[in-house]
């Protein structure tokens, strides 16, 4: 069974059933990294018979975010439209088809800072406080989402999130994400919030992300 909450959570199910579903293996999936999505678009292609450039499929894999199905319909288009015109598949050409696809106001690397600076305007905290020392709960939760969410949304190795915010090394980013999955999972109101935060911060990713790309 899949679900966007803990079994405990599930409202109008009879407490055996839940009591059976906590019994078993619950696993919290959280959406594809980079990688993984990159892997998904060329094994997609080799299913079609079909040879992509690498760095064609890094580019709409970095492009778009969180949604497979619509990460897969850019690459359809951009078969459909590499075979209508005869062409070869080529950066030239995906970047026609993201234009398409998400406007012309398209992509901008998302950067640390600009995650921190997201951060503490959403949770009312300064830039000094997350980077310092404090560990006072509004501080340390903030100081933690902002290492949670740069490690989605950015390609930044844990070691270089943990420089950027206040000099830590990777086992604090590793905890600190830890630490928000499992708060995510045990607390709805807070998991709401959390993608929203996500669904914001993609949001200026998606139009700022990578204007030389398109326009080059």
């Amino acid at each position: 069974m899949t679900t966007d909450r803990h079994p405990s959570e599930l409202k109008g199910l009879k407490d055996r059933l839940v009591s059976r579903f906590q019994s078993g293996l619950i696993v919290d999936i959280q959406p594809p990294d980079l990688e993984t999505r990159i892997a998904i678009l060329m094994k997609k292609a080799e299913d079609d018979g079909l040879e992509i450039p690498y760095e064609v499929t890094e580019f709409i894999a970095e492009a778009i975010i969180g949604d497979i199905r619509a990460m897969e319909g850019a690459l359809v288009k951009l078969l459909a439209l590499s075979s209508l015109r005869r062409e070869d598949i080529t950066m030239n050409l995906a970047k026609q088809v993201l234009k398409n696809l998400l406007g012309d106001n398209s992509f901008m690397d998302l950067s640390i800072e600009q995650i921190i600076k997201f951060v503490c305007r959403e949770m009312k905290v300064s830039e000094r406080q997350i980077l310092g020392k404090s560990r006072t709960m509004e501080i340390a939760l903030a100081r933690q989402l902002a290492m949670f969410l740069s490690k989605e949304l950015t390609n930044a190795s844990l070691a270089n999130i943990g420089t950027h915010i206040g000099g830590r090394d990777h086992s604090t980013v590793i905890h600190a994400c830890k630490n928000i999955d499992k708060k995510i999972f045990h607390d709805n109101e807070f998991q709401r919030k959390v993608e929203k935060m996500k669904n914001e911060i993609s949001g200026y990713k998606m139009s700022n992300y990578k204007k030389e790309k398109l326009n080059g």
